[in-house]
């Protein structure tokens, strides 16, 4: 009888302890979800903090890129100008070019435009069309032929390189005759008939 009892009071006692550990488990299995739910608004809030963060930085560097807008059009009007200052320069023609002399204030204006058909064969040799030279202008010092970015730039050195000599003479009311005389006597051209091919260059086409 005793060990009746005995064997049923274990047996409650095994009932309850199997319970109190199967109680334990499904109570951690409970818990983890409650941990987990009161960590989800946490994460949330972080994440939505971290967006915010993303957006505020996204926002910033937008903010400085703006500056640099201006500035490219800025360059684009730079180079439109200099582009625009680049067609606003005259095509070498006969009428552009004469009208370059006179502009220039260079005395003589159908001697020197003959003297510029001359020198170029009518604008088609090679100093010309790759070094903008109208008039065969050399550098005393190294002997070879002045390079210009264009045609006009050469009737302006023809003006300080060539007509300043003349003008130290005080033959600013000389005749066409005495300019290509002096054009002769100062050895413009190495050919002795140069002065007569101007003259008839002019006669013929001017």
């Amino acid at each position: 009888m005793h060990n009746i009892i005995l064997t049923a009071v274990l047996l409650i006692l095994g009932s309850a302890s199997a319970s109190a550990q199967f109680y334990t488990i499904t109570k951690e299995k409970e818990i983890l979800p409650e941990k987990q739910q009161k960590m989800a608004p946490d994460t949330l809030q972080r994440s939505l903090g971290a967006y915010e963060s993303c957006k505020k930085a996204e926002k910033d560097s937008l903010a400085l890129e703006v500056p640099v807008k201006p500035l490219s059009e800025l360059y684009a009007r730079k180079v439109y100008a200099r582009v625009s200052h680049e067609k606003e320069l005259p095509a070498l023609t006969i009428p552009n070019l004469y009208q370059e002399i006179i502009r220039n204030g260079i005395r003589h204006p159908k001697i020197v435009l003959a003297q510029a058909i001359l020198e170029t064969g009518w604008f088609r040799s090679p100093l010309c069309r790759n070094r903008h030279n109208l008039f065969g202008l050399t550098n005393p010092k190294t002997g070879k032929y002045y390079e210009f970015n264009h045609w006009t730039e050469s009737v302006r050195a023809y003006y300080t390189k060539v007509q300043y000599r003349y003008g130290q003479k005080s033959r600013i009311n000389s005749s066409d005759v005495d300019y290509l005389k002096w054009l002769r006597d100062i050895g413009y051209a190495e050919d002795p008939r140069y002065i007569q091919t101007v003259v008839q260059v002019m006669k013929q086409h001017l």
